[in-house]
């Protein structure tokens, strides 16, 4: 058997384009002056992207790397989303429009990723 026949019955047929955006503490992360509205904020606009099905998984990182990378290095991962667009423009725009991103207190790093389909994730409110 050629080895491309191979390795292609070894990955899922059901793989579909997405986004990861890994959400990290902005510039301004340690201002606290409008942290509680700012925080309503960035959550209502979470929940309009995820009922509109542009995210698709979102949520929190609550801990600190299980392997740190660099043992030095400050965990500025504080959540996740995964996001569907059709291009890596139209998915940065997308995530430029968080309030927590436009405040600063936040920054988003968006990376194109092949998924198995996450059409039956359903979140609810």
């Amino acid at each position: 058997m050629p080895e491309n026949e191979a390795r292609r019955r070894e990955i899922p047929r059901n793989l579909k384009g997405y986004f990861l955006c890994l959400l990290r503490k902005g510039p301004q992360w340690n201002e606290t002056g409008d942290s509680p509205a700012l925080m309503l904020e960035h959550l209502a606009w979470l929940r309009q992207q995820m009922e509109s099905r542009r995210y698709v998984v979102a949520g929190p990182v609550v801990g600190p790397a299980v392997v740190p990378v660099h043992a030095a290095a400050e965990d500025d991962l504080v959540g996740i989303t995964i996001l569907t667009a059709e291009t890596p423009e139209e998915a940065q725009a997308l995530v430029d429009g968080d309030p927590g991103v436009k405040a600063g207190r936040l920054r988003m790093e968006v990376r194109p990723v092949f998924l198995p389909s996450l059409d039956a994730v359903r979140v609810e409110y």
